[in-house]
């Protein structure tokens, strides 16, 4: 009864306001503001369709219990890229003939090519679950969670100041460009907070076997093993490093946090840490528990929260009347501790990450799997943006 009372409130209140709605929100005809998605799905390198699901799932509880944007309705419109730049730069062109207020950045591996489109337009980017390159420097990108780069500094700064680990591994996925640059910059880090032992070691997402690659970064006994992979490829990994026995810390990244990945490695997960840029998935907050209800979650991961958080995020942010992407991106430019949906509070004033001006929000939880549950390891936000510092 609740749902389709607020639907029909909706609904005459888009009909009102499609009469003088205007600017780069309006929808066709029906008073919609127009939020724009790229996500990445059945690609060989990452599909991530519970990131896209997640925010559809947002919109419908904005839309059917929130009573809309100041009664004006949200419409998300999602374009699904196959990781490759050309289909990134297609689904920006495509988003920008539906007049979108802003672009929500789900995950995309392409966005180098989607990014230059929406600086040209002037269109916001805002992510919950950058990977890397642009989605971290872009003049138009507003990272309100840290993605990749806030886990690896965050599980590297309790690494380093917890474990006090002198010895590490890191096996991360082999594609060209960035990611190179920044595993790189990651040894200059670690051997600079005194680790006198780095094994950087590239593998393919779809290699056969992982344990020969895993025997060359883990060579020595390192004290951690810091894995960057998608999360398609990171029960196989905790099952390689089982069977050949690794003694060291697994880390792994938020993508890698989630329940399917955990069952489908079975023994082989317990004790795995990961990182999140959300609360925990057995968090008391009542927003944990409005995602976990709205968008049906069965089993709970990170790229989910990381979706529903997004387009939540988004709501907040236009409920004030910022009906323009103008007016939106200046508002991001203003904010100070704003709160984050599930997320830690952000900053969008350039400066939380030395060289990665578009994070707002370098802060994740860590999380360790334990007994069937991903245990709250420290009960308390981590950064490691200082670390960033250390990188001349």
């Amino acid at each position: 009864m609740k749902r389709s009372v607020a639907v029909a409130l909706v609904l005459v209140a888009a009909l009102m306001a499609s009469a003088c709605a205007g600017g780069g929100g309006k929808g066709k005809g029906d008073g919609a503001i127009v939020l724009g998605m790229i996500n990445q799905e059945d690609a060989p390198i990452g599909s991530f369709p519970e990131a896209r699901e997640a925010a559809q799932a947002a919109v419908a509880h904005v839309n059917e219990d929130l009573g809309g944007v100041n009664g004006r309705p949200l419409r998300l419109e999602v374009c699904k890229t196959t990781g490759t730049p050309e289909s990134s730069a297609a689904c920006a062109n495509s988003l920008l003939a539906k007049r979108p207020v802003a672009v929500l950045g789900g995950v995309d591996l392409g966005a180098a090519a989607s990014l230059p489109v929406f600086e040209k337009a002037g269109i916001p980017y805002i992510g919950g679950a950058p990977a890397l390159g642009e989605e971290l420097t872009s003049p138009a990108a507003w990272m309100l969670a840290g993605g990749v780069v806030a886990d690896l500094l965050g599980e590297a700064d309790y690494a380093l100041g917890t474990l006090k680990i002198k010895k590490v591994g890191a096996l991360y996925v082999d594609l060209p460009g960035v990611l190179t640059t920044v595993i790189g910059a990651a040894e200059i880090v670690l051997r600079a907070k005194g680790v006198n032992d780095v094994k950087l070691v590239a593998a393919k997402a779809d290699a056969a076997d992982f344990a020969p690659s895993l025997k060359a970064a883990t060579a020595g006994n390192p004290d951690a093993l810091l894995v960057l992979f998608p999360a398609q490829s990171c029960a196989r990994i905790m099952a390689a490093a089982r069977s050949i026995g690794v003694k060291a810390r697994l880390f792994f990244p938020s993508a890698c946090a989630s329940q399917a990945v955990v069952d489908a490695a079975g023994p082989a997960a317990e004790n795995a840490t990961f990182a999140s840029g959300y609360l925990p998935f057995d968090d008391p907050s009542p927003e944990v528990a409005t995602w976990k209800a709205e968008a049906k979650v069965s089993k709970p991961s990170a790229l989910s929260q990381a979706g529903f958080s997004v387009a939540m995020n988004a709501y907040d942010l236009l409920k004030d009347g910022t009906g323009t992407p103008a007016a939106l991106t200046a508002k991001l430019a203003a904010t100070v501790d704003h709160p984050g949906y599930m997320g830690h509070p952000y900053t969008c004033d350039h400066k939380q990450v030395s060289l990665m001006a578009a994070v707002c929000n370098s802060h994740v939880r860590l999380l360790q799997y334990k007994g069937g549950r991903f245990v709250d390891l420290t009960g308390a936000w981590t950064s490691g943006a200082d670390l960033v510092k250390l990188f001349g």
